[in-house]
């Protein structure tokens, strides 16, 4: 029997020895034929529903006129936002997910959920290649830290790598070199001092690739999805975070685990559904923080103290090296930015959004005191960290900003969105 079939109905059988007894019922006698004569009053089965309080039609007014004026109301705050990118690229026909600057040219390349990756020219928007290999959302899209290579990777897993053309102003100005078909992908990104490319995915599994060999080793996973990774400050070990719970530090050159914290650690997490990792810029110090608003912080030794956010988090980042204060910032989907000082482990500072309950969805520090955020009412804000006051907004999504890319040397940021466009925004004078 299929699972999906239902069980058999029992069939009774009543025997000849068996006695059924006959109840007759106190009062009026049965109506046998008397009930040929009774009127029966016809009823449709929406005055039926009506009747018995099924008829939802009222309910479905009541939600359409709901709609309606959450609609009116998301209308009148798009039309009230003011664009202030220096220019928006609008190729995509779909949600913008990755996005990424070369370290040298005015190129940008963005990827979306229309399966294409773009590279164009920040300057003017010119499409200058266009990648349609993909036949999923494209989700990761980085140049190499030089800028020889361009990385763009797909959910399902589809990973390309293409040689830039060292004469750029030549076309095509990218050729492909390397491709690879992985498990879906959760994160992607290229190791900082060398060509070297990493992705993360559902089976746990990690990879780390040598471009353009395509010499792989690989860290083994224990199926539960690999959901966060990022590369120490030294760039020899990967910090690494699994829904199961799991946090480890690898060793990159041996493959080996250097620390872990595992299912039976008092301080795990347990299971989750969504997890961030940062790793100290000059030291070896980690942050793992998941969605309930747990932060782990740990040493190559293990795990030193677990700290409980009154709100869940959604992105953290490390201040950089330079700075003069040891911080961290947190950001939840209720719109709330948490500075803490993690020499202390102590919350140092709240940056107060000028939205109320505009959830963040990425934050990454500008300079030493800058911290800058971006929500998923498309808004962007800079905070000074060590007082939680605004420094400036900038505006123009209408969305979702999903990622976003910064130049320092141009002052130049480029923001992805569900929109479906992807924008050049200048940003303001830091200061100090």
């Amino acid at each position: 029997m299929r699972q999906n079939t239902p069980p058999h109905r029992p069939d009774f059988d009543y025997a000849d020895d068996e006695i059924l007894e006959e109840i007759e019922l106190d009062g009026d006698p049965p109506l046998d034929d008397d009930i040929d004569e009774l009127e029966m009053e016809e009823v449709t089965l929406a005055q039926l529903e009506a009747r018995l309080g099924m008829n939802n039609d009222s309910d479905d007014a009541m939600d359409n006129e709901e709609d309606e004026e959450e609609e009116a109301r998301d209308r009148e705050r798009i039309a009230a936002i003011k664009d202030e990118a220096v220019f928006t690229f609008r190729k995509h026909t779909a949600p913008v997910f990755g996005c990424n600057l070369h370290p040298k040219f005015n190129w940008a390349v963005t990827g979306s959920e229309d399966d294409r990756a773009y590279v164009w020219d920040t300057n003017n928007g010119e499409v200058l290649f266009e990648i349609t290999d993909h036949k999923d959302t494209v989700t990761e899209a980085h140049f190499s830290h030089d800028g020889s290579y361009l990385a763009t990777g797909d959910i399902s897993g589809e990973l390309l790598v293409f040689k830039v053309n060292e004469q750029n102003d030549d076309r095509p100005i990218l050729n492909k070199v390397w491709e690879y078909s992985m498990f879906d992908m959760a994160w992607m990104f290229w190791h900082r001092a060398a060509n070297v490319l990493l992705a993360g995915g559902d089976s746990g599994e990690v990879y780390i690739w040598r471009i353009p060999s395509g010499e792989c080793k690989i860290l083994p996973g224990h199926s539960a999805r690999c959901e966060a990774g990022e590369l120490s400050g030294d760039g020899k070990k990967l910090l690494t975070a699994y829904t199961n719970g799991v946090v480890k530090l690898w060793d990159l050159k041996t493959c080996s685990v250097l620390m872990e914290v595992n299912e039976q650690h008092p301080l795990a997490f347990g299971e989750i559904s969504h997890a961030v990792v940062a790793c100290e810029p000059d030291s070896p110090f980690y942050l793992c923080a998941e969605g309930g608003g747990k932060l782990l912080f740990c040493t190559n030794n293990g795990p030193v103290n677990v700290v409980q956010s009154e709100h869940g988090i959604e992105c953290i980042a490390f201040a950089p090296s330079s700075a003069d204060l040891k911080l961290v910032a947190c950001g939840s989907l209720d719109g709330q930015i948490s500075i803490w000082d993690y020499s202390k482990y102590a919350l140092r500072t709240i940056c107060e959004s000028p939205v109320p309950n505009d959830g963040i969805l990425r934050l990454k520090w500008l300079n030493d005191h800058t911290l800058l955020t971006a929500t998923a009412q498309g808004n962007l804000h800079a905070f000074d960290a060590r007082t939680g006051d605004l420094k400036f907004t900038l505006t123009g999504h209408f969305y979702h900003i999903y990622e976003f890319a910064y130049k320092c040397q141009e002052n130049l940021l480029l923001t992805v969105s569900e929109d479906t466009t992807a924008k050049i925004f200048k940003i303001p004078p830091l200061g100090e």
